[in-house]
């Protein structure tokens, strides 16, 4: 059975119209006939705060910090850091050329905090597995991820909550 919030995300999701029947390639997992548009949603403060609020009763246990990559990930983990006073890691697929070189901005987590990583959509995983990696080097102890949507199959190391299914938001469209 559905939480009431999240019946009612996915309403608010499917009215914005955030299911695009067209074909698109995926970053890690090829074409697709469908593409979900979770940034749309970032755009109505309703629908991004009510995501913030699921995603964080996602989270096992007390952490110490929200870490993410990605245009996908990266507004959602922002607001729900502000919105529950956590440290904001900000994970880069590659150092950038110019100024410090880095592949972590914001907060650089230490090695004894927990982290917990959000992204968008879940489809193989790659996108969580290559952040996962990257906060390594920090020592800290990455303790699960969170999604809005799942639609693969793909598996990672560590618990992957999310709050719905592809399925979820393509019934009656």
């Amino acid at each position: 059975m559905q939480h009431k919030d999240i019946k009612k995300l996915i309403k608010i999701l499917k009215t914005i119209d955030i299911v695009r029947k067209e074909s698109v390639t995926l970053k890690y997992a090829g074409d697709s006939a469908i593409y979900i548009d979770i940034k749309k949603a970032y755009g109505y403060p309703e629908a991004l705060v009510l995501m913030c609020k699921l995603m964080m009763e996602k989270i096992d246990g007390k952490i110490d910090c929200i870490a993410s990559g990605g245009y996908g990930g990266l507004p959602l983990a922002g607001a729900m850091a502000v919105k529950f006073k956590l440290k904001l890691a900000l994970i880069r697929e590659k150092p950038k050329s110019h100024g410090r070189n880095v592949w972590i901005d914001g907060y650089v987590p230490k090695a004894d905090e927990k982290v917990w990583v959000v992204d968008d959509v879940f489809t193989t995983g790659n996108s969580l597995k290559q952040i996962i990696k990257t906060l390594k080097s920090t020592k800290a102890e990455v303790v699960g991820c969170s999604v809005v949507v799942r639609r693969g199959i793909g598996k990672i190391a560590l618990p992957c909550k999310h709050l719905m299914t592809i399925e979820d938001l393509v019934i009656n469209i």
